[in-house]
């Protein structure tokens, strides 16, 4: 039996919110970007801005040359987070297999439940109108067989209509569109297969996974895969992800150690915080980076144990990063990655064991519930900024 998997999609999200909360920007150019620097990067573009030229990364100051009158929101993370979560309420009316994507997204697979709504495309549609309905939001949907074919219909939809792509029908749906409608295909990997001259999805399928491998290295297959539209991947809800990923474009492109050390510092923050959140430990780290040049670094490291406790993870996410960090080059983006998890090693702790480390998980669960209630600005490590 094919699987029925929809795709949720609200375009420029941030701006979305942002304009219901306040009208007057509706049809308006505007930009979500932290306006505290010249070299400033775009976080999200809305129709208007792109009409203009401006794009998902380009240095502010750049966009505003494109665009007089260009409106620049600053980013509010706690705001947004209750947008996404009053979604994710709604979406989970119609299963309890709801992934969150990115902001303002989510796959849902909706094979076991739609005989509960009618079919796919039903659910599709009344979750759409829900949204909404509820939270004038105004959404965009793709349903396939996969997550990756949804996904790329999903966001081609106009809005409040669904593309739906008949199971069969992938390879010759993604076959005309540009590579860049791939998840796998990123800024650096656009740029190579520009390079080899292929644009389009239909080429990559062409193409054999070995010589692709050879050009782009492991990700060759993976792009071969995606251009069959081939996706076995399922539809998992946050707590059943196998990984933790975190990711910062900085604000301008820096070689500056304490500012690379302090986003670093902010990313394991935020991961562990999300880890106790999730009831898990985690053992394995991987880090990388990517410098101005597009070029990147990668390292890894794994703990004895399971922990979800910034002090043990924050002190090898360091070093990991003094290790990789081998060039003079300005770094633009740091992620960091965490897996192999295990339940909460908290729960393992004696209960009256007056140790540092059951310290820290006191005071880590008392910032955890400020950050559930305030937002995760409203309290912060003073080495964190």
């Amino acid at each position: 039996m094919d699987r029925s998997v929809v795709f949720v999609h609200i375009p420029a999200f941030m701006i979305a919110v942002e304009r219901v909360l306040q009208p007057r920007l509706a049809g308006r150019p505007l930009v979500v970007a932290s306006p505290d620097s010249a070299r400033a990067l775009v976080q999200v573009v809305s129709d208007e801005a792109r009409h203009s030229g401006i794009r998902t990364g380009m240095r502010l100051n750049e966009a505003a040359r494109l665009c007089r009158d260009l409106g620049v929101l600053n980013p509010n993370p706690p705001l947004y987070a209750r947008a996404e979560a009053a979604i994710l309420r709604i979406l989970n009316r119609y299963t309890p297999f709801v992934e969150p994507n990115r902001s303002g997204s989510a796959y849902l697979d909706v094979t076991s439940t739609i005989k509960l709504f009618g079919g796919a495309g039903n659910v599709a549609f009344r979750a759409e109108r829900e949204i909404r309905d509820e939270l004038r939001l105004i959404p965009s949907a793709g349903l396939a067989v996969n997550k990756l074919v949804s996904g790329v219909a999903g966001r081609r939809s106009p809005p409040s209509e669904l593309i739906e792509v008949e199971a069969g029908s992938e390879q010759s749906f993604l076959s005309p569109l540009q590579a860049h409608a791939l998840p796998a295909v990123d800024r650096p990997c656009w740029i190579k297969l520009c390079e080899l001259n292929v644009r389009i999805v239909q080429q990559l399928a062409e193409i054999s996974t070995t010589y692709l491998e050879l050009a782009l290295g492991r990700k060759g297959a993976l792009l071969h895969r995606q251009a069959l539209g081939e996706d076995y991947s399922p539809v998992q809800p946050p707590s059943a992800v196998p990984h933790l990923s975190h990711r910062i474009e900085l604000p301008e492109d820096s070689n500056d150690i304490v500012t690379l050390k302090k986003q670093l510092f902010g990313l394991v923050e935020t991961s562990m915080s999300e880890l106790r959140q999730r009831g898990r430990g985690a053992r394995r780290l991987q880090l990388d980076l990517l410098y101005s040049d597009l070029k990147a670094a990668r390292g890894t490291r794994t703990l004895r144990s399971h922990s979800n406790l910034l002090s043990g993870w924050y002190t090898e996410a360091e070093a990991l990063f003094l290790q990789i960090l081998t060039r003079r080059i300005r770094v633009r983006a740091i992620e960091v990655r965490f897996w192999d998890f295990a339940p909460d090693p908290a729960a393992q702790t004696q209960l009256f064991a007056a140790t540092e480390e059951t310290k820290e998980i006191s005071l880590s669960t008392t910032l955890d519930g400020l950050r559930q209630r305030f937002g995760m600005d409203a309290v912060k490590y003073a080495r964190a900024g």
